[in-house]
């Protein structure tokens, strides 16, 4: 993560072309934020190589061209074709014929970026790239974080590189692979050495500044402790009703709900510990009466959408999302929500206290969350701070993305930059930032780490500071306490000296929920 392996995958394809006399045809698969960039790079450290990015509109100018090439078993006319993995996910007619192009060429080297990608061997962007790669003179996988939730992840990539040595059809990786087995970890461990070759941050820190992680927890205000306490009211009265019906163990939420409906509770918990106007408190169900009077003759839900089912959508909204309907649609800004609401979080009151000082400081910020919804609000509550700001998310142009990121790390007055965990903690080069803020933390705790590497990276030159912001009392502890836990299994796994520690204080979301709600 930001130790060049761009630049040494690149290096490594010129050199088969000047010393194995193999010039390609070479796939490269990277996510969408870093297609700009990778063009980049290739035609900067290997000139000589013909470059297609095959995405957006430059797939259309040449998707009739390589088709007739491909069918009538021509070479194609690159050497290094660019493309994104949501090639491999979807099942329009496009993507179809698109997957049957590449599958015509015999490719010399399958590269895959971020390759931790490929962690599950059941999706269709597994099966679907390894039918184009299989029979690839070799496949190349790139990723700073292998190892992501469990080690049935880590065997799927794996699978990947090397199907006739690793393959194991039908047997059940989860059972099989138990983190807890010290045992099979050192085995794992043994079984990586030939095919991993890995660059550690201590092997360049001559090159590297210091990385300084520091959590913050922070303690919600009335209101907000409020709208906590009335959802675990709310659900645990549900729970119990539940559970009265049907005789199971108190201690156990998996017996009493589905998998879908604790991923669902979680959420509830998670989005009211980051920002109560992520639920609906504020507007009560008669405001929504008389908001939906308002926009049903707007047609803001469509001309043929009848008041009633109007009503029925709003009431599935959360507050903040009623505030942007009135904020857009409304009449004088009646009814909209005042800037002190965006500061009843103690997440946004701790960037109230924090953002200033930095800047002060000198520093730059980046902000990561996992939603576009928090990143919403987060654009409201730096506005009422009074900072500058860029933001980038899923829904940000793949061709806007590397501009964005050009134009932030060369313009000094834009203090910090927004971004969406996925679509931005990966790829992407920030160095005009020193200092990085997780907003809202992910179960997997390499995605975050990826985020932190967006700044930390070869070409920083000042120290990066990460924050970490936990709300007290919520499942934002219990989602850390997950995290470290997942860590501290990689850290066994692919660094020398660490072991695994029986602490049994990470528990999954199932035994929060009954502690939560049934205990």
């Amino acid at each position: 993560m930001g130790l060049g392996k761009t630049i040494q995958a690149i290096t490594y394809l010129t050199l088969l072309k000047h010393l194995e006399d193999d010039p390609g045809p070479h796939l490269i698969v990277c996510p969408a934020s870093v297609l700009e960039n990778w063009e980049r790079e290739l035609k900067k450290w290997c000139p000589a190589f013909t470059v297609i990015q095959y995405h957006g509109s430059a797939r259309s100018a040449y998707s009739k061209d390589l088709s007739s090439l491909a069918r009538t078993g021509q070479p194609p006319p690159f050497n290094v074709i660019l493309v994104c993995y949501s090639l491999f996910e979807r099942h329009s007619a496009q993507q179809k014929d698109d997957r049957k192009i590449l599958k015509r060429w015999r490719w010399s080297c399958v590269l895959m970026d971020e390759a931790h990608a490929l962690k599950d061997k059941g999706s269709y962007r597994w099966k679907n790239l390894m039918s184009v790669a299989r029979n690839a003179n070799q496949r190349l996988m790139l990723t700073g974080t292998p190892l992501q939730n469990d080690l049935h992840e880590l065997w799927s990539i794996l699978e990947f590189m090397m199907p006739d040595l690793f393959e194991t059809g039908d047997v059940d990786l989860k059972k099989l692979l138990n983190a807890e087995d010290k045992e099979l970890i050192a085995r794992i461990k043994s079984i990586l050495g030939p095919f991993i070759l890995r660059r550690l941050k201590s092997d360049v820190m001559k090159q590297l500044v210091p990385k300084i992680q520091m959590v913050r927890y922070v303690g919600m205000e009335k209101q907000q402790e409020d709208a906590y306490k009335e959802a675990i009211e709310s659900y645990r009265a549900a729970s119990l009703a539940r559970v009265s019906k049907q005789p199971v163990s108190l201690n156990n939420a998996a017996g009493v709900f589905s998998r879908r409906q604790i991923s669902n509770y979680f959420l509830e918990f998670r989005k009211i510990a980051n920002h109560p106007l992520l639920v609906r408190r504020i507007y009560t169900d008669d405001d929504v009466v008389r908001i939906a009077r308002v926009m049903h003759p707007k047609g803001v839900f469509g001309f043929e959408c009848t008041v009633d089912r109007v009503i029925e959508e709003l009431k599935s909204y959360n507050d903040f999302s009623i505030h942007k309907l009135l904020l857009y649609y409304g009449d004088n800004n009646k009814g909209v929500l005042s800037d002190e609401r965006v500061m009843i979080s103690a997440k946004c009151q701790e960037l109230a206290k924090l953002l200033p000082s930095l800047k002060l400081s000198g520093h730059r910020v980046l902000i990561f969350s996992q939603w576009t919804s928090m990143l919403d609000i987060l654009e409201w509550t730096l506005d009422v701070i009074g900072v500058t700001y860029r933001r980038l998310d899923g829904s940000t142009q793949v061709t806007e993305r590397q501009t964005i990121v050009d134009t932030f790390n060369k313009d000094t007055s834009i203090f910090a930059c927004l971004l969406s965990t996925r679509a931005g903690g990966q790829g992407l080069n920030l160095t005009g930032a020193d200092t990085v803020i997780i907003h809202d933390m992910d179960f997997n705790p390499q995605i975050d780490r990826q985020a932190e590497d967006r700044c930390h990276r070869i070409g920083q030159n000042k120290p990066v500071t990460v924050y970490r912001l936990v709300t007290r009392n919520t499942v934002d502890e219990n989602v850390y306490e997950i995290a470290k836990r997942k860590l501290t299994l990689d850290a066994a796994i692919l660094e020398s000296g660490a072991q695994i520690e029986n602490e049994g204080d990470a528990k999954t979301m199932g035994e929060i929920l009954s502690s939560l709600l049934l205990g």
